[in-house]
This record gives structure tokens, sequence and C-alpha cells, in this order.
């Protein structure tokens, strides 16, 4: 039986959503996060239907987002549509790309 495939748009919605809590339940005044975890974050969201970053943080392990959204061209998209929502920057560091968000 085939997966039914995500709409790009609604994972996207859902890195605004994870990213938006991710700043409100920090204490500090930036965060650095890898592009790779926030994309999983959001398709967790996607998938359980849920902003609680406690039950997302625990089904990282168990699951994982398609392979077709898990490429350099959506991962430039989900830059993008960070970059015109929030402060961020981003960043490479030891082979891997970085969001550093910045709180208001």
């Amino acid at each position: 039986m085939r997966e039914k495939v995500p709409d790009k748009r609604k994972i996207l919605d859902h890195v605004l959503l994870v990213t938006g809590q991710l700043l409100k339940d920090t204490k500090s005044k930036k965060i650095s996060i890898k592009l790779r975890t926030l994309l999983r974050y959001a398709y967790i969201s996607y998938v359980r239907k849920t902003v609680n970053l406690s039950t997302i943080r625990g089904l990282v392990p168990r699951i994982r987002p398609p392979s077709r959204l898990t490429n350099q061209y959506f991962y430039r998209d989900v830059e993008d549509v960070l970059r015109r929502n929030f402060k961020v920057k981003i960043e490479n560091k030891r082979n891997f790309r970085y969001v550093v968000l910045y709180k208001d």
C-alpha cells in the first residue's frame, strides 16, 4: 500500500509552527539547531498534529520524513521560509547546515 505524500506547503507551515514554539520556550537570546533536525521536528508535528516539543523530541528516533522531503531543494525552501518569517542566520558547521534563531 502506498504512503500518502504530504503536501510540501503544509510541512513548511509546520516548520514555522515548530520554530515559533522553540523560540517561545527558550530562555536564551539565540538557539542553534541543525536544519535536518528542524525538518524532522516539523514532519513529526505534521504527522502527529502537535507542537508539543517534548512529544516531538520523543518521536524523533521512530518517525523519519520521506526521502522526497530530505533533499537540498526542500532544505533551500525551508531556509527561505525561515528567513522571511524570523531573524535567522544559516551557518555551515562540521559538515552540517545550522539555523541560528534569534529571539526578538
